[in-house]
């Protein structure tokens, strides 16, 4: 089953278990560390978006700016930074110096919720 060929990914090395999850339709590199990260324990899978490429310009590669776009070559490079910064867990480390979303902090009065 489907469940069962992605549980099974737990055990694999995570270029391994990237290139499996970006074989499947819809799946792009950020959700695939996603994925990985929050549901296959590859720890050291690194969800890259604008935010983390900003704090990774700012504070560790100011070389990094040159980059127009965030383009594949630029988030392995952002990857790749983070888990020789970081180690084994680099993608903990990521997401615990990611700010919470302000919609999040809002009471649930000044949500929207769409249905």
């Amino acid at each position: 089953s489907g469940a069962a060929y992605l549980l099974s990914l737990r055990s694999r090395p995570r270029p391994e278990v990237i290139s499996a999850l970006l074989a499947l339709d819809g799946v792009g590199p950020k959700v695939a560390d996603c994925v990985a990260l929050f549901s296959l324990d590859q720890v050291d899978a690194i969800p890259v978006d604008t935010h983390v490429w900003r704090i990774a310009c700012r504070d560790y590669d100011t070389s990094l700016s040159a980059c127009r776009s965030l383009t594949p070559a630029v988030y392995e490079r952002v990857g790749d930074l983070f888990r020789r910064r970081f180690g084994d867990h680099a993608g903990w480390v990521q997401r615990a110096a990611t700010p919470p979303s302000p919609l999040r902090l809002a009471p649930p009065t000044h949500r929207r919720v769409a249905i």
